[in-house]
């Protein structure tokens, strides 16, 4: 059988988007010697994907997300190849394309979060945008011959959203990337200590991200949904120690332990790795409206293989979004050995479980005492890394392709 995949989100960035492809492709070339794939690419990540496998072919398909391009270019992309199935692995499907296809929808962020300010666009642009998702995703849904999604939160909003039947949806968990296991993805050896991390070169990785220690750091967009804003208002909070203290319960603030903190806190920075888009300079201007520009630390991308090794340094890791499909930084740093703070939602808390501290999201007041009590507390911070390194065994990107196969099969 001929299965079409659309890999034109795959590139070195490796957003969730395009990581999830990535991973999926090279797993699936691991279990599927039988059935012949063609991927799609476009010039910019065509060298990017290797594809060993004899029964992959890489075919181009030069056309930008979300283009009208895509929507009377693509089909005949598609349709050149005579598929028996197309996977598209979001929610832009062409509604040209008239053959079978199966989607894989992650997120319904833009039906919850409707503000301008989640836009880079004018005000007319950004309508029609949202009209023009609003109908796509409809249309996908409606003729998709099934859909994935990466959490049962997810298929649960989706049957609610769309009255969808819940047959017509699969769920396919996602996965921590394998940089981030200190040896290997089963392996359970703690976090390695300074002198180990000093000899995997951290201080030549610290200086040329310009990063100081001690921090906490967040890895992913600057989207507004993301909350990026409520986590700079909590750790302003945090390195102050007046107004952490008063954000303390009274029993607590008069406490020996609260008045003996750790001066760990007092000296703690920020690390936010984001790509540099119109929303980071968003993101730099309320740093600085903050008073935050010496404590926090904005990069841009930075390679799997040094973040990995940055992240293991980390004194936290903290994930305040609003909303989320999956999760995969947070089980990344799970891999890491660095204790995981999220915000209390149910994406979260579904994929997490008992693995992560949970804050309230709206209050940078609980999002600081949440972070402090990571910190401050040896006991909190060895049980959530003992926690977190058996959680994330829990999943593979091995078993998410073997599941998407099996889906493939039925539809075949």
């Amino acid at each position: 059988m001929k299965i079409g995949i659309d890999a034109r989100f795959i590139g070195p960035e490796g957003t969730g988007l395009g990581k999830y492809t990535e991973k999926l492709i090279e797993n699936l070339a691991k279990i599927d010697s039988k059935n012949h794939y063609i991927i799609f690419l476009r010039r910019s990540n065509w060298d990017w994907l290797k594809l060993k496998s004899k029964n992959f072919t890489k075919i181009l398909a030069d056309v930008p997300w979300y283009s009208i391009a895509e929507q009377i270019k693509l089909p005949k992309i598609f349709a050149s190849q005579n598929l028996d199935l197309l996977h598209v692995p979001h929610f832009n499907v062409p509604i040209f394309y008239r053959s079978k296809f199966i989607v894989t929808i992650h997120d319904l962020i833009h039906h919850q979060f409707t503000q301008e300010s989640a836009t880079t666009r004018n005000f007319l642009i950004f309508k029609l945008k949202r009209f023009a998702y609003r109908y796509i995703i409809r249309h996908t849904i409606k003729n998709s011959q099934r859909i994935l999604t990466p959490s049962n939160f997810i298929k649960n909003e989706i049957i609610k959203t769309f009255k969808v039947a819940p047959t017509h949806i699969a769920v396919t968990y996602e996965a921590a990337e394998e940089e981030y296991f200190y040896k290997t993805p089963n392996s359970t050896r703690p976090r390695p200590s300074r002198d180990e991390v000093g000899k995997l070169q951290i201080p030549n990785l610290l200086k040329k991200n310009n990063i100081k220690t001690p921090y906490i750091i967040y890895v992913g967009n600057a989207y507004p949904h993301k909350n990026l804003e409520k986590l700079l208002q909590a750790f302003k909070i945090l390195v102050h120690s007046s107004q952490f203290a008063a954000c303390l319960p009274a029993r607590q603030v008069h406490s020996k332990k609260s008045v003996n903190r750790e001066p760990l806190t007092d000296n703690l920075h920020l690390m936010i790795v984001c790509p540099r888009d119109v929303f980071w300079k968003r993101l730099k201007d309320k740093i600085k409206e903050q008073g935050l520009e010496k404590q926090v630390i904005s990069t841009g991308y930075i390679p799997a293989q040094e973040l990995a090794v940055i992240l293991r340094s980390a004194e936290a890791y903290v994930s305040p979004s609003l909303s989320e499909g999956f999760g995969i930084p947070g089980l990344n740093a799970m891999a890491a050995s660095v204790p995981v703070v999220a915000a209390n939602i149910p994406t979260l808390k579904e994929v997490y479980s008992n693995a992560a501290l949970y804050f309230d999201p709206d209050n940078p007041k609980d999002i600081a005492v949440k972070i402090e009590q990571v910190l401050g507390n040896k006991t909190t911070r060895s049980d959530l890394v003992k926690r977190g390194l058996e959680q994330v065994k829990k999943y593979s990107w091995l078993k998410m392709a073997k599941e998407t196969l099996k889906v493939y099969k039925q539809m075949l």
